[in-house]
């Protein structure tokens, strides 16, 4: 099969520097430097011969060629990016978080250089930051911020419901917890948009970890009600400790339990199970309601309307409510995170 870059009038045959080459472009989705294309041997006459001719073109970034053929794209101009920048430079933000497949990718790409870089060049935001090795990570080939970092950094370029949303999208996926999100906020040090992901955050301030991203938004949904916060992930046994079901949300005191219907887990074929799983849960005397996408938007309250009755009374029994509670309040977070 014949490269984009030989269908571009080259004299290439198997094995020759042009082919070499083209394989380079191929893995940085169809982009090449000056450097590259010098180091495999192209002589500064034969890079003007295939400019000329259209096998290379110009991008924004000096130093930094597009193959002719290839699909442009913003993974491309990503790449166009992280070639023209220094050493160290990361994909970062909202593209960081693009890579992952948690949010639409920018029109602009934006990456993150070390702080000492001059960092100039066309075609990209570009920010300037210290990034230590524990925030770095590599996706489909791409150096980029770690899932946590990335949280971080969307905290400054994004809407507080858009932070949301991402957060929810991370958390619900197990790419990153709160613990870790933490963590990589304090190495980072004085951020801009700290009271956004203060506010994000707060649903996990307990360590939950919703199973589903549909879950991730129901969980906030409660925590902002001001209801008692849920236990995630919660186990039922029957009266002989033989498992029976995992939930999405239980609140033990008032023997009350929650499951997220998403589409493709709990379809057609699954609501004979489910409905047998329900009555064995029901016969050994917990409460089970049910949620599915719709009450995950926020205009709706049924959900509230569902809940609210039972969790604002004392449990059944005078039990004890051991829960956590929602809070707004992180106890180490950096003194400049406003």
């Amino acid at each position: 099969m014949r490269t984009p870059w030989e269908d571009a009038h080259t004299d290439a045959v198997p094995g020759t520097k042009d082919e070499r080459l083209a394989e380079i472009a191929e893995l940085q989705a169809g982009t090449i430097t000056n450097r590259q294309l010098r180091d495999g041997g192209m002589s500064a006459k034969d890079i003007k011969v295939r400019l000329r001719r259209g096998s290379l073109r110009s991008t924004p970034a000096r130093g930094v060629y597009r193959v002719a053929g290839a699909e442009r794209t913003w993974r491309q101009d990503l790449w166009v990016a992280l070639l023209a920048g220094p050493e160290g430079t990361l994909a970062s933000h909202v593209t960081a978080a693009a890579l992952r497949g948690l949010i639409a990718p920018p029109s602009i790409p934006e990456v993150t250089v070390p702080r000492e870089a001059s960092g100039r060049f066309r075609g990209a935001v570009v920010h300037h930051a210290g990034v230590s090795n524990v925030d770095r990570a590599r996706c489909e080939g791409i150096a980029t911020t770690a899932m946590g970092r990335t949280l971080v950094d969307c905290a400054a370029v994004l809407t507080q419901r858009g932070l949301n949303d991402l957060v929810d999208a991370a958390f619900g996926k197990g790419l990153c917890g709160y613990e870790a999100t933490v963590q990589a906020w304090e190495r980072a040090g004085h951020v801009r948009g700290g009271a956004r992901l203060e506010e994000a955050l707060t649903p996990y301030a307990t360590g939950a970890r919703p199973g589903s991203v549909g879950a991730a938004h129901v969980l906030r949904k409660i925590c902002d009600w001001g209801l008692p916060l849920p236990l995630c992930e919660y186990e039922i046994r029957d009266e002989h400790g033989e498992w029976l079901a995992t939930v999405d949300f239980a609140w033990p005191p008032w023997w009350l339990l929650l499951e997220y219907d998403g589409g493709a887990a709990h379809g057609p074929r699954r609501w004979r199970l489910d409905a047998r799983r329900q009555a064995d849960i029901e016969r050994i005397g917990w409460q089970l309601e049910r949620a599915d996408r719709f009450d995950a938007r926020p205009s709706s309250t049924r959900l509230l309307d569902v809940l609210r009755p039972i969790l604002t009374q004392p449990p059944p029994g005078g039990t004890v409510v051991h829960l956590p509670q929602p809070t707004r309040q992180r106890a180490s977070r950096p003194s400049s995170a406003r």
